[in-house]
């Protein structure tokens, strides 16, 4: 037997190298926003509610402008229209502010906030789906139990993959 001294290696603070998980520290908040410039003859089509002290989509009326927009959905919170600022505004405000300037060019600018619920954010991200956020808010998806209510079919509808609805089945065993 050849016995050599041995040294312990006690890395300094520098020395970690440590490989973080993906988390909801590591947000964009830059992806959580939808902004379009809606144009078109008919109804706009988006009904406005208060929301504590937000201005949220609650609905979106079928065969209007609106309803043709692909990205947007209920409960996405109104922060501009036309490049002005709304924080302050009365829904009465907005629901006047929207109608006069549709009703006048058939055109308007609106920016939403996307809601943002961390733990499908997280569970998600964690498994490479992020990309799908939208789609799973969509289907109402706002707490990880609600994945439990995912069906086979609607990940087919969002074109998953193969190799993505394997991914899935981590979050939900039962697809």
């Amino acid at each position: 037997m050849n016995k050599s001294k041995s040294y312990p290696i006690i890395p300094s603070e520098n020395n970690f190298n440590l490989k973080k998980s993906n988390s909801f520290n590591e947000l964009n908040f830059d992806d959580f926003y939808f902004e379009e410039f809606f144009e078109g003859d008919g109804e706009l089509g988006i009904v406005f509610a208060k929301h504590k002290t937000d201005i949220i989509v609650k609905n979106i009326l079928p065969k209007t402008v609106a309803s043709e927009t692909y990205g947007l959905y209920k409960s996405m919170i109104l922060i501009n229209i036309d490049n002005k600022d709304i924080e302050g505004k009365s829904l009465e405000d907005i629901n006047k502010i929207t109608r006069k300037k549709w009703l006048k060019n058939n055109r308007i600018y609106l920016k939403f906030q996307k809601p943002i619920y961390q733990e499908v954010y997280t569970r998600l991200l964690n498994n490479n789906l992020i990309k799908y956020y939208d789609e799973f808010v969509e289907l109402g998806a706002s707490s990880i139990e609600d994945f439990d209510f995912v069906e086979y079919e609607d990940l087919v509808k969002m074109n998953m993959n193969k190799k993505e609805i394997l991914s899935f089945k981590n979050i939900n065993p039962n697809i």
